[in-house]
């Protein structure tokens, strides 16, 4: 990190969570004994108040036996048979690239399948002794002895234009992580003797050319993380997880150097994220990466070494993740985060394997309060273990992630509740959308302002409608529409949008339970500009946002913003000049100004709001308000006050 990035970051927000009044600090939360998969399944066996949860498990291996085994894809027509996945990016590919795309993203969607399917096969076996079940595991990994290496060169090529280096080779990737993690925790499961000689050998011979290939990997410094020496993203992470657990099976003396290379890459990867627990890409790849992060640590912690488990990130990691659940079942979607509705829920495996490897009173609180208790799992089983907490361990209604850059707020942890949300910008933010300045608000469980959510990478709007500025609450210089024939993967941009990586202060008036006022300073993510001044005040009965707006020496334009609600109806507008007055049956918004406006709403494609997909379809839509000045101005001062009926 260089200095001005560090003076950036120093001048960012400077407000830490306040914990909870019980004084329950994550640093001091005692991690419960980590045990292996087999032993908690010999543990649970004797509890009869986990029969019903153990015949959930026996029920699910039963139906995932039942399907077709995973099988790998050799050629492009084969990618989306055998259940495998075909990521829509191909199609935009060029022909020379295409097949070596799909093919590496195939390995990445079997491997993922696997790493949740086949152990909990092993453990339907495991508590049935069942022989189909067994032989369904047995015929599965003789198909999975043959995958080497499961993560096969191309995952690299999703843009038109790229291609692979001369020796061919662009890294391990998340299929790494993922399919040793579906060996490493189906021989936990399994009992004793369960696979022949043989077989075992041919996985053990697998798991020694995956060691290799990490290991040759970060010597020679052949992907762009290692490159540019950046552990913040998954894609450092997943094949650390597979370094580490496969020199756990075969034997950590016999790999001691490997070892110590993957514990070394998986402690800086913990360290590179923020000291309150906030993970770099936001609510979605948190899922993703820190369930690598804790599985890797729950294998190092039942081989006798802490050093991950006990890391302060991963203390702190579900509060910061709960502080992401909002009112009316939607959660904080900025990043690349996916849709806001019903995601807290969908949480309940991730936030059952937090708990079982944290003991965070945190996140057991939430499992109990926010998500329906704990996930009919193997994790469920741990986190149902634990002793439950009481209301003294939820965490605060409100909190500032300075590496985050977000304030979030919620008056009371009710579905009903009211709840707000700001996003800021922080200098190494990645997986971002142009959202610096984006507000966010829900009232008594009603969306009222939301963001465009985010649909699959392949949807061919995500780069022009979803990600870029148009897909939130944010400024525009200028007129210019997205063109939605853009080529797909390519983040469209024009002089007037917000531009990638801005940073965005956050200065904070106040902020309590009743709460808050704050200000953002987003001059620095446009060019042209002088001043963009954001001032949000809010409690639990409405908001009043203030836009200060100064263009830089001698330039004019249109001021445009832009107000995503949070309905797919029509609004009633009303109004002219320098006053409008917005109404649908939630709310009423009031628009005053210093310079005639022109206020008009469209439709935006939406996945955040309950039922939408993002998919292309004619309902995956919301309204938005497009608020702009009648000519070109050199300042605006705009007071938007939303009102919640």
């Amino acid at each position: 990190m260089n200095k001005t990035q560090r003076a950036m970051i120093s001048a960012l927000i400077g407000i830490v969570v306040t914990w909870s009044a019980s004084g329950e600090n994550p640093h001091d939360v005692s991690t419960p004994p980590v045990l292996s998969w087999g032993e908690l399944l010999r543990q649970a066996e004797s509890n009869a108040a986990l029969d019903a949860v153990r015949a959930n498990l026996v029920e699910s291996a039963e139906g995932a036996a039942a399907l077709p085994i995973y099988r790998r894809a050799r050629t492009l027509a084969e990618v989306g048979q055998n259940r495998t996945w075909l990521d829509g990016r191909s199609e935009s590919l060029e022909p020379e690239i295409r097949e070596q795309f799909a093919l590496a993203m195939s390995d990445f969607g079997a491997c993922s399948g696997l790493a949740e399917e086949l152990p909990g096969i092993a453990a339907g076996f495991r508590l049935t002794k069942d022989p189909a079940l067994r032989d369904r595991i047995v015929v599965q990994l003789e198909e999975m002895a043959t995958w080497s290496p499961l993560q096969r060169p191309g995952w690299t090529l999703y843009t038109p234009g790229h291609r692979l280096p001369p020796d061919g080779k662009d890294g391990n990737c998340v299929a790494t992580g993922l399919g040793v993690r579906a060996i490493g925790d189906t021989f936990e499961l399994l009992p004793e003797g369960t696979l022949n000689v043989e077989l075992a050998s041919r996985l053990h011979k697998l798991l020694e050319v995956e060691i290799a290939g990490v290991t040759d990997d970060w010597k020679t410094k052949r992907s762009w993380f290692i490159k540019t020496d950046n552990p913040n993203t998954n894609q450092w992470v997943l094949p650390t997880e597979g370094l580490v657990r496969a020199c756990l099976i075969l034997g950590v003396d016999r790999h001691r150097e490997e070892y110590e290379l993957g514990v070394s890459n998986l402690l800086r990867a913990l360290d590179a994220h923020g000291p309150h627990g906030e993970f770099e890409e936001g609510f979605g790849y948190a899922r993703f990466t820190v369930t690598s992060m804790l599985h890797t640590a729950r294998a190092m912690a039942i081989a006798g070494d802490r050093r991950a488990i006990d890391h302060p990130f991963l203390k702190h990691f579900p509060t910061w993740f709960v502080h992401h659940f909002q009112p009316g079942d939607m959660v904080i979607n900025c990043f690349d985060a996916g849709a806001a509705h019903g995601a807290a829920k969908a949480a309940r495996p991730f936030l059952s394997l937090a708990t079982m490897c944290t003991g965070s009173p945190v996140a057991r609180w939430a499992l109990a309060n926010q998500v329906g208790g704990p996930s009919d799992d193997l994790a469920g089983l741990a986190a149902r273990a634990l002793e439950p907490v009481g209301p003294e361990a939820a965490p605060p209604l409100f909190a500032v992630y300075e590496r985050a850059a977000r304030v979030n707020w919620r008056d009371n942890w009710d579905s009903n509740a009211t709840g707000v949300w700001v996003r800021g910008g922080h200098p190494l933010d990645q997986h971002d959308h142009q959202d610096r300045g984006h507000v966010n608000y829900i009232s008594r469980g009603r969306p009222i302002l939301v963001e465009a959510g985010t649909p699959s990478y392949s949807h061919k709007l995500m780069m022009t409608h979803y990600s870029s500025g148009v897909g939130h609450n944010v400024l525009q210089l200028g007129t210019e529409e997205p063109d939605a024939s853009a080529p797909p993967g390519r983040l469209v941009t024009h002089p007037g949008w917000q531009k990638s990586g801005g940073v965005a202060p956050v200065t904070i008036t106040h902020l309590d339970n009743d709460g808050g006022e704050v200000t953002l300073d987003g001059k620095a993510c446009y060019d042209g500009i002088a001043r963009w001044d954001r001032n949000v005040l809010w409690n639990a009965q409405s908001m009043t946002v203030t836009d200060d707006v100064a263009l830089a020496e001698g330039v004019t334009n249109v001021v445009l913003l832009r107000w995503h609600l949070g309905t797919e109806n029509e609004v009633a507008i009303t109004g002219d000049a320098k006053s409008y007055t917005v109404t649908w049956p939630d709310a009423r918004i009031t628009l005053t100004t210093n310079e005639p406006l022109n206020v008009k709403q469209v439709k935006l494609p939406d996945n955040t709001l309950a039922g939408h997909t993002g998919d292309e379809d004619p309902k995956n839509f919301h309204t938005c308000l497009v608020v702009q000045t009648h000519a070109l101005v050199s300042a605006l001062r705009l007071t938007t006050q939303v009102n919640p009926a």
